[in-house]
């Protein structure tokens, strides 16, 4: 490893890059990894240091860890500014007696890529709290520096306080620390590629965190000052490149939320994923909309949407993607809920799309939910997930295409929302319109097993097969006989399927499948005799077999020569890897 170039380390490096231990060991190694891992390490190092923030496990020990990740940060800043001949080097010029801050061994602020500015406001919060405990105040060392800190960012000392009640309790000091802190950052930043607002959820959260959610808190300040981030005369540069936009704001006011968003519509045109969270709130839900549908027609490439908890009263967000149909590829809706189709029927008119997916909508209408996979040419992925009502019609006004040739991936999830007419209907048009699916997976009411083998000889190259089935008891036997599946790798069955062995010997001499994985839950009839089976023509094949509330036990026998096969192929098939 201690010959591999730097490029090499980098490249692998790369895959690890949400994994901060890792990376903290890699940098240890020697002078080469530490130079190629602290540059993935530092991509996002608030999101690390604050990762448990919506746990009970975040202690004091994580708030000193975060703390002195700030101070180094901090100095980062500073060094950085009066490198560059800044204020902050004219203020020292003119202030001899302020000490100079030791240079960092890197330029951590341009590794930085990834920023919430929730965690933002958190670390300086929690870096105040840290530099202000009586442990803190008891090493003079530390207390130099941030003195030092102190009088280079605001020429104040906090020493002038005669207790650390005092300075806690000045509310103006933490505001204008943050205010510096933020100008620094966003004059420092060269690149930013994802940009979001994720806060403290009220529960769970550490008693630690808890208080920064309390009325007058030191963090409470802090967001209301940190929005106002957009609007740093550097930002048109250190955003212009922003990739990801994720917001999840619920604390913020219905009117700054809104310049906010449309703040960034002037700076940001070339995003390509928005991920928005709206948390329901009913008050501002026509103001943000209208805020984010000139966001999403700001962008030129933005090829990915997602809206989660939503109550769509309107149209803006709907038209807006409308316009951005050429380029969007990935639509997710989650607990998206509309009075009225007519608010959400637009997606139909997105025919670029890719991968759809709609999860727990309520819409609150008699009609048929006016759309279907043959709206989309180019779609690849289509899951329906609890949506209601679940009835499946074609909006001929919208329709591209009278079939989905390149669907791969169908999942179609009614556990709660069910209705026979409706999955036969869309069941129906799958095997009629989708030759090509590699995943099929349906938990919803099938009456019919016609149905089923309709899909599977239409689609003859399936790799993965996900059945429910806990309402009415059907017997596979027919399906069995007529299917050839020659690419299956994954098989489970949940629910009450019938099947003899006889008809599962043929599937499996017909087909020759390479079944490595089968998992099989509240079967009344599987037995020993299929194990039997299994195990005779999947030998060299089979690796994972999971079988959970079975009606009829199994015999230890049996389940034992399952366990030894698939161990003995298992290390067979190491060895002559290894060898």
């Amino acid at each position: 490893m201690s010959t591999l170039p730097g490029d090499c380390l980098a490249q692998i490096f790369s895959y690890l890059d949400e994994d901060s231990k890792s990376l903290y060991a890699f940098i240890r190694v020697n002078r080469l990894w530490c130079v190629n891992a602290i540059k993935y390490l530092w991509k996002q190092p608030l999101r690390f240091a604050l990762i448990l923030k919506n746990t009970t496990a975040y202690t004091l020990r994580h708030r000193t860890k975060t703390g002195k990740l700030a101070e180094t940060f901090i100095k980062c800043l500073i060094h950085n500014e009066m490198v560059a001949g800044g204020e902050i080097q004219n203020r020292r010029r003119r202030s001899p007696r302020v000490p100079l801050v030791s240079p960092p061994l890197f330029n951590y602020i341009g590794f930085i890529r990834r920023l919430d500015l929730d965690d933002l406001g958190l670390t300086i919060a929690e870096w105040a709290e840290y530099i202000s405990s009586p442990k803190y105040n008891r090493n003079s060392s530390l207390v130099k520096v941030r003195n030092v800190v102190f009088s280079v960012l605001i020429q104040q000392r906090p020493a002038r306080y005669k207790s650390i009640k005092d300075f806690r309790e000045d509310k103006s000091l933490i505001k204008e620390l943050t205010v510096r802190v933020c100008e620094l950052l966003i004059n420092q930043i060269q690149k930013l590629d994802y940009l979001s607002i994720k806060p403290i959820q009220d529960f769970p959260t550490s008693d630690i965190l808890f208080t920064h959610l309390m009325k007058g808190s030191w963090f409470n300040l802090i967001t209301k000052d940190y929005m106002s981030i957009i609007n740093y005369p550097h930002a048109n540069v250190s955003l212009s490149h922003l990739v990801e936009f994720e917001w999840d704001e619920s604390m913020a006011e219905a009117e700054s939320s809104r310049q906010f968003l449309l703040d960034l519509s002037r700076v940001c045109t070339k995003i390509q994923t928005i991920k928005f969270d709206m948390n329901k709130l009913q008050s501002q839900s026509l103001l943000i909309s209208e805020a984010l549908q000139i966001l999403i027609e700001s962008q030129t490439r933005l090829e990915e949407f997602e809206l989660r908890n939503c109550d769509l009263y309107s149209y803006h967000i709907m038209h807006g993607l409308k316009k951005r149909a050429s380029t969007l590829k990935k639509l997710t809706l989650r607990q998206v809920d509309s009075s009225s189709l007519e608010f959400i029927s637009d997606i139909a008119y997105l025919y670029s799309l890719e991968e759809l997916r709609y999860y727990e909508g309520n819409l609150l209408s008699k009609d048929a939910w006016p759309l279907s996979f043959t709206h989309f040419p180019k779609l690849i992925l289509y899951e329906i997930d609890d949506l209601f009502p679940t009835t499946i019609t074609v909006n001929p006004d919208a329709l591209v295409s009278d079939s989905c040739p390149i669907l791969q991936t169908f999942i179609y999830n009614q556990k709660r929302f069910y209705k026979a007419e409706s999955t036969s209907l869309i069941i129906k048009s799958v095997g009629l319109n989708c030759q090509f699916l590699r995943h099929f997976e349906c938990n919803a009411e099938i009456c019919s097993i016609d149905l089923l083998k309709f899909v599977f000889i239409s689609s003859s190259n399936l790799e993965t097969i996900i059945i429910t089935n806990d309402r009415v008891s059907l017997n596979i036997d027919g399906l069995l006989l007529v299917i050839r599946l020659k690419n299956l790798k994954y098989l489970e069955l949940n629910g009450s399927w019938e099947f003899e062995v006889e008809p599962l010997k043929r599937f499996l001499i017909n087909s020759k499948p390479p079944l490595s994985t089968i998992v099989l839950s509240e079967n009344k009839c599987f037995e020993d005799s299929h194990l039997q089976v299994l195990l005779r023509y999947l030998k060299g094949v089979l690796t994972t077999f999971h079988v959970f509330k079975l009606t009829k036990r199994l015999s230890i026998d049996m389940r034992r020569q399952a366990k030894e096969d698939i161990e003995d192929f298992l290390y067979k098939r190491k060895t002559n890897v290894d060898d």
